[in-house]
């Protein structure tokens, strides 16, 4: 399992005093609760996939065991439920963590519906190199929008990257990664053209701005590198 952290820096305002944040209190008894699906990535191999996931908490006491459970595999579809255990909590364990899983098949995923939760209403399908949800007309194809989530997972996955990782520039032609490609190693940038009805990688810096980026592409927008942080 991948687990990521996002910090967002509030506003003050002017004049205010900050009260300092309560206490979080902790019950005593872990139950069990359905995770909040937010995508899906293809896996490393034919027989598995990744699962994206929104936990309670930045707090390591507010989760513990994200898991897969009740997998069923039919010849048209992957049914489970992905969980998790957490503790009531005052004063805690209330903004989102992004988190991945690891769901594995007996056999591949190739084609088939993935329902995750029960939640019929909002399977997963194949829509070209990533995954997605139908329309409610039932109609299944790849989104338009080249910065949908199914593209950009499709992305991820083509590189091998060990995280989601965070998305710093898209628009119909370029997009913008930086990712951990192994837990071990600091974060580094990836930058994609579209082409042939997906994202392709041409270049993977560590720098900021644009001059690593259009010496690999010098047709890449400046607009879209010219504020960029170092890779975080």
């Amino acid at each position: 399992m991948v687990l990521a952290v996002v910090l967002t820096a509030g506003g003050g305002v002017p004049g205010a005093t900050a009260a300092a944040p309560a206490p979080t209190t902790m019950g005593a008894e872990w139950r069990s609760f359905r995770a909040d699906v937010t995508g899906i990535r293809p896996g490393p191999d034919p027989k598995s996939l990744f699962v994206q996931i929104a936990l309670p908490g930045k707090d390591p006491g507010c989760v513990r065991e994200p898991r897969i459970e009740q997998l069923v595999e039919a010849k048209t579809d992957i049914r489970a439920d992905v969980v998790y255990s957490t503790r009531p909590a005052a004063g805690g364990c209330q903004e989102k963590v992004p988190a991945e899983l690891r769901l594995s098949t007996s056999e591949p995923v190739a084609d088939r519906t993935v329902i995750l939760n029960a939640d019929a209403a909002n399977a997963w399908h194949k829509l070209g190199a990533g995954w997605g949800h139908c329309d409610r007309q039932g109609t299944c194809t790849p989104p338009a929008d080249h910065c949908d989530p199914a593209w950009i997972g499709a992305a991820v996955s083509a590189v091998g990257a060990e995280s989601t990782g965070t998305t710093r520039a898209c628009d119909p032609g370029w997009l913008v990664l930086d990712l951990l490609m192994r837990e071990t190693e600091p974060p580094s940038r990836s930058v994609f053209r579209w082409s042939d009805g997906g994202w392709t990688a041409f270049a993977q810096v560590k720098t900021a701005g644009c001059a690593d980026i259009q010496s690999a592409e010098p047709k890449f927008p400046v607009a879209l590198c010219k504020a960029l942080p170092a890779p975080a």
